[in-house]
């Protein structure tokens, strides 16, 4: 029986949605903290400088906490568009109080910037870009280099669009059989199945459009820094 579709802005205000979310998302845990920490390890400021970061479409904050943990005197705005994500953020982040601040705002606007205040160092995503259409995401990077310092980047940990049916079924069974690990040997009990959780339609792009995208809004050295199946890193300088 098939999932029923729910609108991303009833999926992402519901705790338990959130929760189940995040309990099948740690099935993937050490591809997530691959992008993470390429995510953060491709900042380019000396690691003691005060950067500030804006982490878009934010969540309850992952990526930007981990940032703060690798840099002791960095600053972040986490900006995100369901309030029950920011509460989340608020309640796990409590250690970095006075660094860390939770903006609601949602990236659909076309004025999304405009609840922020200042300049930052770094704009980051992780798994959340995707739920923009491609015009959105164009503009989005412009947006970001306009937000951006000299000397920042922009750094998004996401997926890409496959570029055929068969190679996304090949990407799907990689996954699968490095998720499955012993598990997936002949004669080993299956895993669970997985259950789908629709939380509102997906924009992935080919990696070489999303890197265009990035170039044309003034970006250099662009690039895709990791890549494992179709979840990437990439990103560009300022």
């Amino acid at each position: 029986m098939e999932t029923k579709q729910q609108p991303p802005e009833e999926a992402w205000e519901n705790r338990g949605f959130i929760e189940k979310w995040d309990e099948q998302s740690d099935r993937e845990r050490g591809i997530r903290e691959m992008q993470m920490r390429t995510a953060v390890f491709m900042i380019p400021h000396p690691k003691e400088q005060a950067i500030r970061v804006l982490d878009v479409g934010a969540g309850y904050g992952a990526l930007a906490a981990a940032i703060l943990e690798d840099r002791p005197n960095a600053s972040a705005v986490c900006m995100d568009g369901s309030e029950e994500m920011l509460k989340l953020g608020r309640e796990r982040n409590g250690k970095f109080a006075g660094r860390i601040e939770f903006v609601l705002g949602s990236l659909d606007s076309l004025d999304w910037f405009k609840v922020l205040s200042g300049s930052f160092d770094a704009v980051v995503s992780a798994r959340a870009l995707h739920h923009l259409t491609h015009e959105q995401r164009r503009k989005l990077f412009r947006d970001a280099y306009n937000l951006l310092r000299p000397g920042g980047c922009f750094i998004n940990a996401d997926s890409f669009k496959a570029p055929s049916e068969d190679m996304r079924a090949r990407y799907r069974k990689t996954r699968q059989r490095w998720i499955d690990g012993p598990s997936g040997k002949p004669g080993a009990e299956k895993p669970p199945s997985r259950e789908r959780l629709p939380h509102g339609t997906h924009y992935n792009g080919l990696m070489e459009e999303e890197l265009g995208g990035l170039r044309a809004a003034g970006f250099h050295d662009v690039d895709c820094f990791w890549k494992f199946t179709n979840y990437g890193v990439y990103g560009g300088y300022r």
